[in-house]
């Protein structure tokens, strides 16, 4: 079990530091601040943020901090570009961040599989590898070690194979290069390819259709 469970730590390990940063003051649009409990639910915030590339050796990283992400009120953590493409009205920038990021989340998507189909195979060729050895009565009234070859050879194939899925789990993981450039996609709008004024326009329009749908709901 040790060993699923350093599995588990290295696999999780492989990136796990965030390389998003939101840095202070924000960006007023049209649209202004919320000013209802209701607005601020679904309001959006435009915010000055860093995005750190890591290069493909894990060691340098090259900083932009001409980048601004969207955040909901008294939020630090923004919030993810393609998952308001619906909301938003979709269009080619949408379309973009969303091509960035998806091979990067499906290489996690089997990584993760592996990972937990080696965990699952280790620890069922541990109990079955424990299973293996029993006592048995012997004629003369005392005990006999019983060992199954049959389970303890399909212990050692299981784990073995368990350990082989989690070794593939974190061979085919993204590494920080991969990750600092698929959040930097995820969370970040830099420039030239998303102006920050298109942004701002962007998002007054969304937080103006916040506050109209506000305005529908307190009306007598």
């Amino acid at each position: 079990m040790r060993g699923a469970g350093a599995l588990v730590l290295l696999w999780f390990g492989t990136g796990c530091a965030t390389t998003v940063h939101r840095m202070d003051g924000e960006f007023q649009t049209r649209a202004g601040h919320a000013r209802t409990d209701c607005e601020k639910q679904d309001w959006l915030v435009v915010a000055p943020t860093r995005a750190d590339f890591v290069d493909r050796h894990g060691i340098k990283s090259a900083t932009r901090d001409d980048g601004v992400a969207l955040y909901r009120v008294g939020a630090s953590s923004p919030v993810s570009i393609p998952s308001l493409s619906d909301d938003m009205g979709g269009g080619p920038s949408f379309a973009r961040h969303s091509q960035a990021v998806r091979g990067y989340d499906t290489k996690q998507l089997v990584a993760g599989g592996l990972g937990a189909a080696g965990v699952i195979a280790i620890t069922v060729g541990t109990i079955l590898f424990v299973n293996a050895f029993g006592t048995e009565r012997g004629p003369a009234g005392g005990e006999d070690q019983k060992v199954g070859g049959g389970r303890l050879a399909a212990g050692a194939i299981t784990i073995g194979a368990g350990f082989g899925f989690g070794i593939a789990g974190i061979t085919v993981n993204p590494g920080q290069a991969e990750r600092s450039r698929a959040e930097a996609a995820r969370f970040v709008y830099l420039p030239p390819e998303d102006p920050r004024n298109d942004v701002l326009e962007m998002t007054a329009r969304y937080n103006q259709a916040v506050r109209d749908r506000c305005e529908r709901r307190s009306a007598p």
